[in-house]
């Protein structure tokens, strides 16, 4: 292989550079993608997709194939948590709670007025195959697994980087504008000696993905059931598929390591022995161990994300406790930024200024999103104490338990008390508004001096809104015979979209005259109240409740459907407001005015 020169240079083909590679791809970015695993992951450690990431996902043409793989909602409806799976001890299989979960039951409403599809449940060793499907449809030689990056090297034209076949031992040299770190920081954020902030570390998790027949102990609407063991210890199961529900076939079963405690023997033997003790399985229940891996949970958050021409993803950016399913849904939700304001600028539309915005949109919402996992898991502390559950005293504890489901008026109080506490738990598996309603304060966005609407403490309630930084709200809408969402007006070309009322047609010309300015694509969509032949109207009222501008107003939305700016109302100068939004957006205007 001789060497290689592309705009774009990804580090990583795990869930967030194959991500990367087909928003790339969509956006007409010519890229190429260095794995150093022969394929993609076998552990289904990611799973959950929040509704945010099934949106980008629609936007490029992936959602249906996952929806036609992934967990059901009414097989996800629910978490639970329980003493045991099994076992036939007094305190043995004795649910203690259970919660609706990711828009199932009493969630539903909001969850599925406010987006176009359901969250989802896919885990990693099945969603990472479908990726690397997509991405190899769109660029077919673009993706090079089994290679791996040496090192690199960058000046103030681009990255020069050696790639080395791992079975042949052949070197290449890829000279790019850019490079991506995506390679969940094993080796580009520590060459560039960006520090990690934030804690953890502290204990293990040991995975283990295995196949057994659970029906007997599982009910349908349950993706996941925490058991608390009287060793004060707490181990998680999650419905691996392939089917759904009781009838899944594989697990994935999540337990802790204390610190200073041997994990012990991690062969198949000693691992099925463990997966039975910890669940109270019976001695003559088949069960098959896939893989098992270890890792330690981490809290941390890449002090930078871009130094020069290099730029961190995903794991490479941050890492979190599982809690909340964060994780890769962030990672998906970083490159989908990237990606458009790549091509604008390896296109010449927009100063280099631009891919700072990166950095100061996406710092601040992974940030808050490692916190919150973190808050997720702090607030076990609560739970255990409504328990009276203690680590390494398995006799007091069995007995806090027997006292709490106990036939006894203080059992009765113990129980209200257990659900009380149990129901904080929602900031978890309900955190709505912490998956649809982050926005961007600062960046590629020009602020209207409007305040951001409240944001709900406990993570639940999400509030739409056209406040510039913000995700475009979703409304259905009718285009002639076809029910369309907000979000179909940006496809995922990277191309922009002026919304504008019933009364817009003033805009019509501002907008090809910026365009044609700006060299930008932009697309003007009028949202009428009647039906129209031709155009798109409000048929079911949800546009109108969440626009918040005039008939005569305009929206500008971003290629990743965020709004960059808005008009209440059209001025006299529409075309000088709207090209004055774009030179902002694009950092035209940072570049020429020295950024005052």
């Amino acid at each position: 292989m001789s060497d290689v020169e592309v705009p774009v240079l990804v580090v990583g083909g795990g869930g967030c550079g194959l991500a990367a590679s087909v928003f790339l791809s969509d956006v007409g970015v010519r890229h190429l993608v260095v794995e150093r695993r022969e394929s993609t992951s076998v552990l289904p450690r990611a799973h959950y997709l929040n509704q945010r990431t099934m949106e980008i996902f629609r936007q490029h043409g992936i959602a249906d194939d996952v929806y036609r793989i992934s967990c059901p909602l009414p097989n996800m409806s629910e978490v639970a948590w329980r003493t045991s799976l099994g076992g036939d001890g007094p305190v043995d299989g004795r649910e203690l709670y259970r919660t609706d979960a990711f828009g199932g039951g009493s969630t539903a409403g909001p969850y599925a007025a406010d987006s176009t599809g359901p969250s989802t449940n896919l885990p990693q060793h099945r969603l990472e195959p479908l990726l690397r499907r997509h991405a190899e449809r769109r660029a077919p030689s673009s993706l090079l697994f089994n290679h791996e990056m040496e090192d690199f090297t960058q000046d103030e034209n681009g990255v020069r980087a050696r790639v080395a076949d791992r079975v042949t031992g052949e070197v290449v040299t890829v000279r790019a504008r850019y490079l991506l770190g995506a390679d969940g920081g094993r080796s580009v954020g520590g060459a560039l000696g960006i520090p990690m902030d934030g804690a953890g570390g502290g204990f293990t998790i040991i995975s283990v993905h295995f196949s057994a027949d659970l029906a007997r102990w599982w009910s349908d609407s349950v993706l996941m059931t925490h058991v608390f063991g009287v060793d004060g210890e707490v181990s998680v199961l999650v419905a691996s598929g392939p089917d759904w529900g009781s009838a899944s076939e594989e697990w994935a079963l999540h337990f802790r390591v204390p610190p200073g405690t041997d994990a012990g023997g991690l062969d198949a033997e000693a691992i099925t022995i463990r997966v039975r003790e910890l669940l109270k399985l019976p001695e003559d229940l088949g069960i098959q161990v896939h893989h098992v891996s270890e890792y330690r949970p981490e809290a941390v958050v890449a002090r930078s994300f871009r130094a020069g021409r290099v730029f961190l993803a995903g794991d490479a950016a941050h890492r979190q406790p599982p809690a909340a399913g964060g994780g890769l849904n962030t990672a998906i939700q970083d490159v989908h930024n990237l990606a458009w304001k790549f091509k604008a600028v390896l296109d010449g539309r927009a100063d280099d200024v631009l891919l700072d915005s990166y950095e100061a949109e996406r710092l601040p919402v992974a940030r808050r999103n490692v916190d919150w996992a973190m808050g997720c898991l702090v607030n076990y502390g609560i739970l255990f104490a409504a328990l009276g559950m203690t680590r390494g005293r398995p006799a007091a504890t069995e007995a806090s338990i027997r006292a709490l489901l106990a036939d006894t008026p203080m059992g009765e109080t113990r129980r209200a008390v257990v659900r009380e506490a149990f129901g904080t738990q929602r900031i978890e598996y309900q955190a709505h508004d912490i998956e649809l309603g982050h926005h961007y304060a600062a960046g590629a966005v020009l602020p209207d001096g409007t305040p951001p609407p409240p944001r709900d403490p406990m993570g639940a309630v999400y509030r739409p809104t056209t406040r510039p930084g913000h995700r475009l709200p979703h409304a259905w809408l009718r285009h002639g015979d076809t029910r369309v969402s907000t979000h179909d007006l940006a496809g995922g070309d990277g191309g922009f979209v002026l919304i504008t009322g019933p009364l817009g047609e003033g805009w019509a010309a501002a907008a090809k005259r910026v365009a044609d300015t700006h060299g930008v694509a932009l697309r003007l969509v009028s949202i009428g109240r009647e039906p129209d032949a031709v155009g798109h109207w409000d048929a079911e009222g949800g546009w109108a409740a969440v626009r918040e501008i005039d008939d005569d107003g305009a929206v500008l939305v971003r290629p990743d459907q965020h709004v960059a700016w808005r008009s209440v109302r059209a001025g006299r100068h529409a075309d000088q407001e709207l090209g004055a939004a774009f030179d902002r957006v694009l950092g035209r205007s940072v570049a020429t005015d020295g950024g005052s």
